[in-house]
């Protein structure tokens, strides 16, 4: 979580990484998925940071400006979801619970919906680091997957994996190999 400027640059500083974003003054203006990123990034902080005045405004100007282009790019991402290193290769329709929390260094593809159970709204898959969601992916429910999880393309997944580095893939989600 985002609470003061040295957080937020060091967030910044690790979704320019992973994601690839040149930070010529050509791609800040011209990155539709990097003014995500900072948009993001910076409602965040500025959500998370001591309450006055000035912060109020720049919370309604930058929560404007992510809803905006969330709506763009067909993201739902909501803010204090995600850890630092986000990736987003493309843009198209994810969608992401509110309470659900997914950790740092994570790669998130098209299509992705990480829910909660159809019986308790408090039940949302909990991500650890470095987790690699393929197009299609469905997670949801009181599940935790470990740390270096690669989900595989249309997997449901709605049970835990404990196991570090392995494969899940399928309908519903199968671990198939940790990777060595």
């Amino acid at each position: 979580m985002i609470k003061n400027r040295a957080d937020l640059d060091y967030y910044l500083q690790s979704d320019i990484s992973k994601s690839g974003f040149r930070t010529r003054a050509f791609d800040y203006f011209t990155s539709d998925m990097w003014r995500f990123h900072r948009m993001l990034r910076k409602l965040e902080f500025y959500t998370n940071s001591k309450t006055g005045i000035t912060q109020k405004i720049f919370k309604f100007f930058y929560l404007v400006r992510f809803k905006r282009i969330s709506k763009k790019l067909g993201f739902s991402i909501p803010i204090n979801t995600i850890g630092p290193g986000l990736c987003l290769p493309h843009y198209g329709n994810i969608v992401i619970n509110p309470k659900a929390k997914i950790g740092k260094n994570c790669k998130i593809h098209v299509g992705v919906n990480v829910g909660a159970s159809y019986d308790n709204s408090n039940d949302v898959p909990e991500l650890g680091d470095e987790c690699y969601i393929a197009p299609g992916a469905k997670l949801y429910g009181k599940i935790k997957i470990a740390n270096g999880t690669k989900i595989g393309a249309n997997a449901v997944v709605n049970k835990s994996s404990s196991v570090e580095n392995g494969v899940l893939v399928g309908v519903p989600a199968k671990l198939i190999s940790p990777k060595s």
